[in-house]
């Protein structure tokens, strides 16, 4: 896959209408679970009339978490209780960082991707819903999240924060964004990230 990061230019064109859009017409590619577990994930906007920017969250750290301290989109497994996918993306939002998202903040959604660890694929289909916050929230992060932050779109594809990205259990790094604070952002929220970008383009 092209890094798509590099091809999304940091521009005007960003604005709440283009990106609002864009998202809404997108007609993404789902995978039926057929016995993976499911998960979903929020990528939340918020100040689309001026400066778009992405919520991120870094996972706090735990031994028993295969993706611990990671940069990460609020999220998690889906319930057997949860009506869909857009629900499990609210639930776990609300339980990690206190923001309730409402029906009619949701824009769309982007392509499932299938879950991989160590880079291998796991039996996990994660799914990816882009909200837009019309009102600020205050964010309560729980126990599960060791940071949150807002990054703007346009330092997302500023090529001074691209990096690659080297990982202990893969020979080749990864594409990945450098975060002001020293934290990267790469793997499965990056490639919803270039999902994301390459819609809105």
């Amino acid at each position: 896959m092209a890094d798509l990061v590099e091809e999304v230019p940091a521009d005007s064109e960003n604005s709440m209408q283009t990106i609002a859009e864009r998202v809404r017409r997108y007609r993404p590619d789902l995978i039926r679970p057929a016995g993976n577990r499911a998960a979903s994930v929020a990528l939340i906007l918020r100040n689309l009339h001026d400066n778009p920017e992405i919520l991120f969250i870094q996972r706090a750290e735990n031994i028993n978490d295969p993706w611990s301290g990671q940069i990460a989109f609020p999220g998690g497994n889906r319930h057997p209780d949860d009506a869909d996918v857009v629900e499990t993306a609210r639930r776990e939002t609300a339980e990690e960082v206190g923001i309730k998202l409402q029906n009619d903040s949701l824009l769309g959604r982007l392509d499932d991707l299938q879950g991989r660890k160590n880079n291998r694929e796991i039996s996990l289909i994660i799914s990816c819903l882009v909200f837009h916050l019309e009102t600020p929230q205050r964010i309560i992060p729980s126990v599960e999240v060791g940071n949150s932050f807002w990054m703007s779109i346009t330092d997302l594809v500023n090529p001074k924060n691209r990096i690659q990205y080297q990982t202990d259990y893969a020979l080749e790094p990864y594409p990945g964004v450098e975060f002001s604070s020293g934290v990267v952002l790469w793997g499965l929220t990056y490639r919803f990230v270039q999902k994301f970008l390459h819609v809105i383009r």
